[in-house]
């Protein structure tokens, strides 16, 4: 594992400790509290979305990084703490505690298909089409555009034809 996971996975439970030891007006504990909440559980599920770590050379993927992970961060900041608003149960300590249990499950488990085996790039798998044009033909059918509408087909989703006007019916005999 990378130091980074380990830090993110420590990082909600320093935080933690932090807002429990220091006062409630303490400008460390808000700007502390602060950048866990907007950066590190938003960082620790970005892994899972990321196709490649090594791309953060790049400006525009670093950008996009931040961007990700900003977003998923305030995204699970609501999921967290809107529950706990509104069981009126909210408080700072039980919102980074579950804030701090979700970015070290995030930071610690496994990323998404690690350990399954990938095909090699050049070899292609067996074409389920059939042999011929590449694409399956409908059946043909046997109605032509004047026969009576079945449930299949619908009369208006297909516009008239040259010389076709409205349909009437034809009158009832008796």
């Amino acid at each position: 594992m990378t130091s980074l996971r380990w830090g993110l996975a420590l990082s909600g439970w320093l935080t933690l400790a932090v807002v429990t030891l220091l006062a409630d007006a303490s400008v460390l504990r808000a700007t502390v509290t602060t950048a866990f909440v907007l950066v590190c559980p938003g960082l620790a599920a970005s892994r899972w979305a990321r196709s490649d770590a090594g791309r953060l050379t790049d400006r525009t993927a670093a950008l996009e990084t931040g961007v990700l992970t900003l977003a998923l961060s305030l995204s699970i900041g609501v999921l967290v703490v809107e529950p706990l608003f509104l069981s009126g149960t909210f408080s700072v300590t039980r919102a980074l505690l579950a804030l701090a249990a979700v970015t070290s499950a995030l930071a610690l488990s496994p990323r998404p298909g690690r350990g399954r085996r990938r095909e090699a790039p050049g070899a292609p798998g067996p074409d389920p089409r059939p042999a011929g044009t590449g694409r399956t033909e409908p059946p043909p059918t046997d109605r032509s555009p004047h026969s009576e509408p079945t449930a299949d087909r619908d009369p208006l989703s297909e516009p008239p034809t040259a010389g076709q006007g409205p349909r009437s019916e034809p009158p009832a005999t008796d």
